[in-house]
Formats: structure tokens, C-alpha cells, sequence
């Protein structure tokens, strides 16, 4: 009897094996590739696009003015809308010649007047726009011709180039159907166009096959609304999904079991963990001494390797190592001795209690935080953790109310370009400085305003590197870690994160397994 129910298990297991195996065959169509997506997009419109979630849907519908490299991450010409771009002679000039090949999903060609009319769309405060605050650097349009246009900037602006990926719509279509239907089904020139939208569970496109330079592979790209990270690795598993990202460090060693997924990391990707402080709240911190002890207080490598299992990279300098301006020259390791020696010079007095806030926002948030608090007693701080919602913090960040508490752990996943964060949070007038009056604050905003109209990259390199250095000597919080991205795919598709970006990107290049 023994032996029979043994036989009859082990005919169980492997019926239950192939069964898992035809359904990572049969759960995806042949000539389909599904996409994870961990939040509900909030539209499918790039003119009313509202958050990086909205991203990765968007921008395989349209394309922009100027494409991105995948070796590199760099900006270039070759497969996006433009055929040349030329700033002119005042640095606050650009002029742009169009691709008369390119063309709308409607057949329709793209034009200068598409263009003119999107970053206006764009702008427009009704649409709450993401981009909107970005776009407002342009002053006007100047049309030469269907093919040819003029982008005036106010002033010369740096970062003109990250003003360059908004997908491009078609005026024509738009004012033919009007703002609802466009909502409901967008037209774009990008490699795929819309087909259907079901909200909080998919989004399907469809290869555009007129596109003038690129040949998708595949025919339909599905994106499924996924929340719960569990049942996305599942899915990733059995084969229901073929692409998945943002998993976390100790979900790895269950994919890379599975014969039929790839798993995958990119460390060029803008990531950046640190602890701000309060000074105009908490005057402690206006003490570099008490910076230095917390700088060198916190075992970061532990952080990376306990946390994160390894899966991330020491940052020395507020900024994410794959942004312009990120200075390799300025490091400090770990040492509970100087940290100690530090404190003990400052104005800090033993027992006083300091507040460290977090939220759900940052990935681990909770045990970085608790590591924190460790770190920093051993030093002889008096650490407190207070946990808050996302909205909350954010609010009282820019209020400066004091009960956002002395310091806040925060994570960055901004772009290529560092002017928005410096100018939002470094200028002393800006919405999130939590230090208004501190001792080299005229040179810092002089920096930052400079550095922001500076177009040669070498002089602006210069620029940066004189500001991250005064951040090192005058320490305003703690710069962490940055942490690497894994993502998975099955081994229907070979797929590669592209470079210095946070969100799925550059789908139409992914290729079929033969």
C-alpha cells in the first residue's frame, strides 16, 4: 500500500510539472509580450500625463523629438522624430528639422504643428501635466514650415535635452475628436498604437506596422496591472507574464531557480538613498560637527549588504551615480571612532532625543530606519523612529512644520539631469530647502542658478563638482547608497534595461527567442 501511494505521488508531481510547464507555454500568446505594471496607470493620454507610472504605456505610443541610445543611456538623433537639432548662437535658441517620413498611426504626417501644439497641451495647467513645470523654460514656438521650427528657451537652460522626451500627439486628430475620445484612445507615431484599455487590469497595444524605422518582432505588447510583487513573480513563473521589474533583492534566488527565467541587473539607473536634516527647525544640525558624526556614524556597506544583499553601491556626494555631475573624488568611509570624536565637539548634548522619520516610499524603509537608529546610538546619538504616511511627510516637508521630525530618510529616483532636484531642494528659496540661512548659501545658489544656463557640459561639470564639494564640507543631511535594478524576463524574450532611466523603456527592441 506504502508503494502504491508513493507511486501514485510521484505521478501526482510530475503531472503537476507538466502541467506547470504547458501553462508557461500555452499562458502567452506566441506573437504577444506582457508587461508588469505595479500601479494602475492614471491615463493612457500623453497630454494629461500625471506620474512616472503613466511612463512606460505612454512612450511606446509616441515619439518624441529626440531618442536615447540603449548602449549608453545618452541622447541622440537616430530613431526619434528629428532630423537635426542645432542650438543657435544665443544658447537659448533650438532649432529642429522634423523626418518627412514620420508619420501618425492615422497615416497623417508629423509636423512642426504637432509638435507646437503638444508642449502647449503640455503646459496647460488644466491638464496637470508632469511635465508642465519643465515646459514653462519655453518661451515660444517659431514655425518655418511644416518640417522646421524654433523652440525659444527664456534663458539659456542646461537641461534642455530632458525637455526633449515628451511623445508627440497629433493636433489633427485631436481637434477632430475631441479631448474625451482622444482621452479614451490616444494617437501617437510611436512603434505601437492603442487598442484597448480595461481599467485597473490591462492596457493592450499593437505594432504600428507603417512605423518608417522600426520592426517590432512582436505583434501585440500587453501591459497587466499587477500590485502585489508575490503574485507578479508568480505570474513571471508560470509564464502569464513576460516581464517583470523593480523586484526585490531576496526574491532572486526563487527566480533564478526557474530554468525559464532570465534574472537581470542594471546599476545605471538614477537611485539615490539618503537622510535629510532640518537646521531651520532643529538648529543642532547647523553644528557640521554633528553632519561629520552621522556621516561617518553609518555602517552603509552593512545597509547594502543586509538590506539589499549586496545589490547596491556607496554614494559620497548628493547625486545619483548616473547623472551629470557626480563626483567620484569625494568619499569618507565608515568609522565609529571619528564619528564618536565628532559628536563629542558638537553642541549636541547626550539624552537629547532626534527624530528620524520615514515612509512607505522608500523601498525597506523600515529596516534601513532601523539600522539607522543602531548606528547612531553606537555613536552615543538618542534616536527615535517615527513612521509616516507618503503624503503626509511630503507636506510637512514643505511647510517645515516640525513634526515631520528632525530628519528623514528619502529616496531619489530622478533623471539624468540634476538641476531639478538642486534647485527644489539645495536654493535656499526653493519649496523643499530645510535650510534657508546656512553659512555658504549665496555661493550655493549662485552654483546652482549657474549651473542650470551653463550649455557646455565641461564648464558645468566644473560648476557642479565646486558644489558637491561644498555640500561635503558642509554637510546638510547624509547621502546613503544607491541601489542596482533587477528585473526578470522569461526566456521567450531577451530583453536589456535601458540605461540611466527608472521606468520599463525601449519594449520594441525586445527580441524573440528562436
Amino acid at each position: 500500500m506504502k508503494n502504491r501511494i508513493a507511486i501514485f505521488m510521484t505521478a501526482m508531481v510530475a503531472l503537476a510539472g507538466l502541467v506547470i510547464t504547458a501553462g508557461s507555454l500555452l499562458a502567452t500568446p506566441q506573437d504577444e509580450v506582457r508587461v508588469a505594471l505595479m500601479y494602475e496607470p492614471s491615463t493612457v493620454n500623453i497630454l494629461e500625463m500625471k506620474t512616472g507610472i503613466d511612463l512606460p504605456v505612454i512612450l511606446h505610443l509616441h515619439e518624441a523629438l529626440i531618442g536615447t541610445n540603449p548602449e549608453s543611456g545618452e541622447r541622440w538623433l537616430t530613431n526619434s522624430l528629428s532630423e537635426s537639432i542645432e542650438v543657435l548662437p544665443n544658447n537659448k535658441s533650438i532649432k529642429f528639422r522634423i523626418r518627412k517620413n514620420a508619420i501618425f498611426h492615422t497615416g497623417d504626417p508629423v509636423t512642426a504643428h504637432d509638435v507646437q501644439f503638444t508642449y502647449e497641451q503640455v503646459a496647460n495647467p488644466k491638464n496637470a501635466n508632469l511635465m508642465a513645470g519643465a515646459v514653462d523654460e519655453i518661451e515660444e514656438f517659431e514655425i518655418i514650415d511644416d518640417h522646421n521650427f524654433i523652440m525659444h528657451l527664456y534663458e539659456p537652460y542646461a537641461g534642455w535635452e530632458e525637455l526633449l522626451w515628451i511623445g508627440i500627439a497629433s493636433k489633427k486628430y485631436f481637434e477632430k475628436v475631441g479631448r474625451k475620445k482622444f482621452r479614451k484612445h490616444p494617437i501617437g507615431s510611436g512603434p505601437f498604437k492603442f487598442v484597448e484599455r480595461k481599467s485597473g487590469e490591462y492596457v493592450t497595444l499593437e505594432r504600428f506596422d507603417r512605423h518608417p524605422f522600426w520592426r517590432t518582432e512582436f505583434k501585440t505588447l500587453k501591459f497587466l496591472v499587477v500590485p502585489d510583487e508575490v503574485a507578479r513573480l508568480a505570474m513571471l513563473e508560470t509564464g502569464e507574464l513576460d516581464l517583470v521589474s523593480d523586484i526585490l533583492p531576496h526574491n532572486v534566488g526563487r527566480l533564478q531557480q526557474n530554468r525559464q527565467v532570465v534574472v537581470r541587473t542594471e546599476s545605471r539607473v538614477p537611485s539615490l538613498y539618503g537622510i535629510s536634516v532640518k537646521p531651520d527647525n532643529y538648529p543642532i544640525f547647523k553644528d557640521p560637527n554633528v553632519g561629520f558624526a552621522m556621516r561617518y556614524g553609518i555602517n552603509r556597506q552593512e545597509i547594502i549588504d543586509r538590506v539589499f544583499l549586496g545589490e547596491g553601491y556607496i554614494l559620497n556626494n548628493y547625486a545619483s551615480k548616473s547623472e551629470l555631475g557626480y563626483d567620484k573624488e569625494i568619499t569618507y568611509e565608515y568609522s565609529l571612532e571619528r564619528a564618536r570624536q565628532y559628536l563629542k565637539k558638537s553642541v549636541y548634548k547626550p539624552g537629547d532625543p532626534v527624530v528620524l522619520s520615514y515612509t512607505s516610499a522608500v523601498p525597506n524603509a523600515r529596516m534601513i530606519a532601523t539600522m539607522v537608529q543602531r548606528y547612531l546610538i553606537q555613536v552615543g546619538f538618542t534616536i527615535k523612529l517615527q513612521q509616516l504616511e507618503a503624503g503626509v511627510q511630503a507636506t510637512y516637508a514643505r511647510e517645515r512644520d516640525p513634526r515631520e521630525g528632525h530628519m528623514t530618510l528619502y529616496a531619489w529616483g530622478g533623471g539624468r539631469d540634476p538641476s531639478l532636484r538642486l534647485l527644489l531642494s539645495i536654493r535656499s528659496d526653493s519649496i523643499y530647502s530645510a535650510w534657508q540661512n546656512r553659512p555658504s548659501r549665496k555661493e550655493l545658489d549662485a552654483l546652482v542658478d549657474a549651473q542650470a544656463k551653463e550649455m557646455n557640459k565641461t564648464k558645468r561639470r566644473k560648476l557642479l563638482q565646486q558644489l558637491h564639494q561644498i555640500l561635503a564640507d558642509e554637510p546638510g543631511g547624509v547621502v546613503l547608497f544607491g541601489s542596482n535594478m533587477i528585473y526578470a524576463h522569461s526566456k521567450r524574450i531577451d530583453y536589456r534595461w535601458l540605461p540611466k532611466t527608472s521606468y520599463t523603456f525601449n519594449l520594441h527592441r525586445i527580441k524573440m527567442a528562436k
